[in-house]
């Protein structure tokens, strides 16, 4: 059982002339249910690493998403965003995770360590007033990470790489106009060091593929957003007591 988020049950409204949008509350929303089957194995090492495997599969019923449509109103055409419930939805997938210290290998790479993790999913969600399914919003079809670390002698290291695919972020009157957050990389390295008993130093390296924040309407080349941030680092000396 999930419920509506509070702010969703306001029956407010939000008008933004400029930008000819509308954002609305929905009081008469109602809490999603979801059945769901999970079957996880997993082997853990010595070395403290592990690994593991699983599928799961949900039923939902009224799950909520973000839906969009035009409306006249104030003598003018406007987008209008206001969360709904669906009719139903069903999701399956599978997911793998590996983590191990890589301590057989001969010295100085025994601090040597790799974890990665997958999850592959296929979800068909149904909306009203709409003959054709699609997948479960905000539901990625592909999630991954990969990070290799290494840690010996008080020195530390970590490069992290994520992925998701994309995914639908609002719905709207038809799969011409849904709104999708597309594709993101996004790599991260980190440094610290042991400086004395209680005083760390650290760099951290982030976005380096300087991934940027995309979305686009119905098809690839309809991007209705694209921002960079840049790749940026923080620094400083970390102190525990």
């Amino acid at each position: 059982l999930a419920r509506p988020n509070y702010y969703d049950l306001v029956p407010y409204q939000l008008v933004f002339q400029e930008d000819g949008e509308i954002s609305r509350g929905n009081a008469a929303l109602k809490p999603t249910t979801s059945n769901n089957v999970d079957v996880l194995v997993e082997r853990y090492f010595r070395s403290v690493g592990s690994i593991s495997a699983g599928v799961f599969y949900k039923r939902l019923n009224d799950y909520i998403f973000p839906f969009r449509f035009r409306e006249a109103a104030f003598g003018d055409d406007y987008q209008v965003t206001q969360p709904r419930n669906g009719d139903s939805a069903s999701l399956w997938g599978v997911e793998l995770a590996f983590q191990n210290q890589l301590r057989f290998l001969p010295r100085p790479f025994d601090g040597l360590g790799v974890y990665a993790n997958v999850t592959l999913t296929d979800s068909s969600a149904a909306f009203p007033d709409r003959g054709a399914s699609a997948t479960l919003p905000g539901q990625s079809t592909r999630l991954g990470n990969l990070a290799l670390w290494y840690e010996k002698g008080g020195f530390s290291a970590r490069s992290s790489w994520n992925f998701h695919g994309k995914y639908i972020e609002a719905v709207g009157d038809s799969a011409a106009t849904d709104v999708y957050y597309d594709n993101h990389v996004q790599w991260d390295v980190s440094f610290s060091q042991r400086l004395l008993r209680r005083a760390r130093a650290y760099v951290d390296l982030l976005n380096l593929t300087n991934a940027p924040l995309r979305y686009y309407e119905g098809a690839t080349n309809r991007p209705i957003q694209e921002e960079y941030y840049r790749s940026w680092a923080t620094f400083g000396v970390k102190l525990n007591f």
